[in-house]
């Protein structure tokens, strides 16, 4: 019998999938952390009844869904009120609609994944140019760079799989499968990569370690960097940072740096 935290984790996984929302929009939606949602996804935490009770209301489940799955049993759909208006469908992130546009046009034109890889690669090339959208800062997460850089160098994901080894012991510590999901986003909490995997990575796709392990921490870990003005110290913090918030980090860290020792 599935881990009744899997099971709530699959059913809020599929209804979430069914409203359109990703995960941040999901425990902003219920009034909670992202931090506090993954902590309840993989078991670690219990909801306590009020999070509960918002996480029913957020995913449109009858009261009491969170905990009959939890028990064993199946969520139920809210049922509409004809006295109160139809809810509002929750809108699409832009990455949201691209992904259903992309997976409706390549099913209408019966696209391979090498038709889906070279229009990536030229839809890139094409809005390599164009300046960010006004107030959004450019975010990379992981898989966007090994698919990037996976197709710059014009590997398979096989081929890739096949020489991503574990420095250390030699090991094939990344297979295909694995690897596809991790380029759409699409791993399980329990498959998040770990050094061995993120080594491999490096090595098979010659990429920077430290980027690895920066791009690997905001993806899974929501844990950003932040790099001074002159890039010789950098601060850890948790949550994506406003501009204003950036600038307060690098500020402190340049007070706070050890002064220059003066030799004699």
């Amino acid at each position: 019998m599935p881990d009744p935290h899997e099971r709530l984790d699959d059913a809020m996984n599929q209804r979430r999938l069914e409203l359109g929302l990703q995960w941040r929009d999901l425990a902003a939606a219920a009034g909670i952390s992202y931090e506090a949602l993954r902590s309840i996804r993989r078991g670690v935490s219990a909801p306590a009844d009020l999070t509960a009770r918002k996480l029913d209301d957020a995913l449109q489940w009858e009261p009491g869904s969170v905990r009959a799955t939890l028990a064993g049993g199946t969520p139920a759909l809210r049922q509409s009120d004809p006295t109160t208006p139809a809810p509002v469908a929750p809108t699409l992130t832009p990455g949201e609609a691209l992904r259903r546009m992309i997976r409706a046009s390549a099913r209408e034109l019966g696209a391979t994944r090498d038709d889906v890889d070279e229009a990536f690669t030229l839809a890139r090339q094409d809005l390599a140019d164009l300046p960010p959208a006004p107030g959004r800062r450019v975010r990379t997460d992981l898989s966007d760079m090994v698919r990037e850089r996976r197709l710059q160098a014009g590997l398979s994901v096989d081929e890739v799989a096949a020489h991503a080894v574990d420095p250390a012991t030699g090991e094939h510590v990344v297979d295909a499968d694995w690897l596809d999901r991790l380029e759409r986003s699409a791993l399980a909490p329990h498959e998040y990569p770990e050094y061995p995997q993120l080594d491999a990575l490096v090595g098979a796709l010659n990429l920077d370690p430290d980027q690895v392990q920066g791009a690997a921490g905001v993806q899974f870990m929501d844990v950003h960097t932040v790099w001074s003005d002159d890039g010789q110290a950098r601060a850890i913090v948790h949550g994506e940072l406003s501009p204003e918030d950036r600038q307060k980090v690098q500020t402190l860290m340049q007070m706070y740096r050890p002064a220059p020792r003066r030799d004699g």
